[in-house]
């Protein structure tokens, strides 16, 4: 049996920060300015009070903080807390080939891992690089040619824990049996349906992830046994989630070919597979401005995966409306922007939102490109407003630049921490690499003076 559990065990436990190109570190760095304002925007929202209700009578010492309220919990549930608020909107990254979202798990981990071990902002940096891309590395493993997975397990779920045992194992200094044990509890624990979309339960998904990638690494640590072929055994998460797999991809050319180079940044809170959509939708409103009353038809016409994850046609709220290409393309044309701002339960239920999202139909092309999309609208007057999308708004083509994602942290920040604190929050991210302390992040997401 070919050994590759060890071999991205030892990627993980021996590669040198340096040995990364300069891109590829910058590109780490952009995963956690993508991500951290997400936490603090969402701190207060519904679904993050339950969860908080839930489990902290029962939390241990109160070691780690939820970002951008300040206030701790151990740090297995703050990791958890913070990952569940981060996947509210769904307006984190996404690795496109696999729809997996690696940075909340592993960075919500990190995170509350930092806050009890000093860790300098450089270690913090590699270990969150290094998660991420093995990560992605067996997502695709699982399910991109020739591999194939059942597209109702939620890829984050079965991936996540792996991702953020790498992580923080790679913090706590395992050595290469430790990682291997590491990735065989995570493993064990691994899960997650599709079927939660569009409720509370999804955030659990990748935020359960995050918790069990910490337990992992920290019971590693004490020499707490795992299988030693977790992923390749002939019972292990290859056999039991994907049809077949293709773990020789998983570990060819590590170190030398990054797969965080096809992680991309969204600009649009909701779903990615509707972003073509949405980015014809919006290059429709900005160019022509046609007045929603006098929209007669809106013609969709998108890849398959976008209607069968995103086809929700009446939304009750801003969460499940996350799964609504309906929903959001009405929007886009009503409001000719799309930001966090529009995240919001009255925009689900406002009469021209719900008027012109009745006028939305949509059909699939299959030899479509994930994000490619074409949109036609027809006029009361007989005309006829057309925009064919190769690729959406935030794709790999067409990416989130480094102010772009600034401009995303304080649109998601600002409002809870205050501009102040979210510059300084912007610019700690930024230069983490010199920084000497990584909860520097953590008190400036918590807006603390001093940060």
């Amino acid at each position: 049996m070919q050994d590759y559990t060890r071999q991205l065990a030892h990627f993980a436990v021996h590669h040198q920060l340096n040995d990364a190109p300069s891109a590829i570190r910058h590109e780490a760095k952009r995963l956690l300015v993508n991500w951290i304002g997400l936490p603090i925007n969402f701190c207060h929202h519904d679904t993050v009070e339950r969860a908080i209700a839930a489990f902290a009578e029962f939390s241990g010492p109160r070691q780690a903080s939820l970002l951008g309220r300040g206030d701790k919990l151990d740090i297995f549930k703050a990791a958890l807390i913070n990952c569940v608020s981060s996947c509210i909107a769904d307006y984190d990254d996404t690795h496109l080939a696999t729809i997996i979202h690696p940075t909340g798990p592993i960075a919500s981990a990190l995170l509350s891992l930092c806050e009890k071990e000093k860790v300098r902002g450089s270690a913090f940096l590699h270990a969150l690089l290094l998660g991420v891309e093995t990560q992605c590395r067996l997502a695709a493993a699982l399910a991109v040619a020739p591999a194939k997975c059942d597209g109702s397990w939620f890829l984050t779920g079965l991936t996540g824990g792996i991702g953020a045992a790498i992580a923080a194992g790679r913090l706590l200094g395992l050595t290469e049996q430790q990682m291997i044990w590491a990735m065989g509890i995570a493993a064990s624990r691994a899960s997650g349906s599709r079927e939660t979309h569009g409720t509370m339960a999804k955030n659990l998904v990748p935020a359960w992830t995050a918790e069990i990638g910490l337990q992992a690494a920290l019971l590693a640590k004490q020499n707490f046994t795992a299988p030693d072929f977790p992923l390749e055994g002939k019972r292990g998460l290859g056999c039991l989630y994907a049809c077949k797999t293709n773990f020789p991809g998983m570990v060819s050319r590590l170190g030398e070919y990054w797969e965080i180079t096809q992680n991309a940044y969204k600009p649009f809170p909701c779903g990615i597979v509707m972003h073509g959509a949405m980015t014809g939708a919006l290059d429709i409103a900005q160019k022509w401005h046609p007045d929603p009353k006098t929209i007669r038809k809106v013609s969709l016409m998108v890849h398959p995966l976008c209607l069968d994850l995103t086809g929700r046609r009446s939304p009750r709220n801003a969460v499940e409306a996350t799964f609504s290409v309906y929903h959001w393309v009405a929007v886009a044309l009503i409001d000719r922007r799309i930001s966090i701002r529009q995240f919001d339960d009255s925009r689900v239920v406002d009469p021209e939102v719900l008027s012109l999202r009745d006028r939305v139909e949509a059909t699939v092309n299959k030899e479509f490109a994930r994000d490619e999309a074409l949109v036609r609208i027809t006029l009361e007057d007989g005309r006829i407003l057309e925009q064919h999308v190769d690729h959406a708004l935030g794709s790999i083509e067409r990416p989130m630049d480094d102010s772009m994602l600034t401009e995303k942290l304080h649109d998601l920040a600002d409002d809870v921490i205050g501009k102040r604190a979210a510059d300084t929050l912007a610019e700690k991210c930024w230069d983490i690499e010199r920084i000497p302390d990584a909860s520097a992040i953590v008190n400036a997401a918590c807006g603390r003076d001093g940060a």
